[in-house]
């Protein structure tokens, strides 16, 4: 499931990260941001797919106010983000330029553990 665009896609992140961020104020793990990556990949391309994403989002949002707490500067900074992907690849996966067929993206959508 992993293409050149979410490699893309993270490596801006650490740019701007790096860059804009100053890290010691986040309290977010690499862990928690590589989830929410690849919860934003797979959210993205379910949606461009037609995929009934309301369960998974819903978990996925109290799993982001778990670790990206509301008001917080992780919030501001990662919520953002997330929405960004999510809608970058649901238009990728509904163009036809996602590396991924909607079958593959079912499969991996249903195999998904979701927190």
């Amino acid at each position: 499931m992993r293409s050149r665009k979410l490699t893309g896609m993270v490596m801006i992140f650490v740019f701007v990260s790096t860059v804009f961020i100053p890290t010691p104020t986040l309290a977010a793990s690499k862990a928690d941001i590589d989830r929410l990556t690849t919860y934003a990949v797979i959210i993205g391309r379910a949606i461009g797919c037609g995929v009934d994403t309301d369960d998974a989002s819903r978990r996925v949002g109290a799993w982001m106010d778990e670790k990206f707490p509301p008001g917080s500067s992780d919030q501001q900074i990662f919520l953002p983000i997330f929405m960004t992907g999510v809608k970058y690849h649901a238009e990728q996966q509904a163009n036809g330029k996602s590396p991924d067929t909607c079958s593959q993206v079912r499969s991996t959508f249903r195999k998904m553990q979701w927190p």
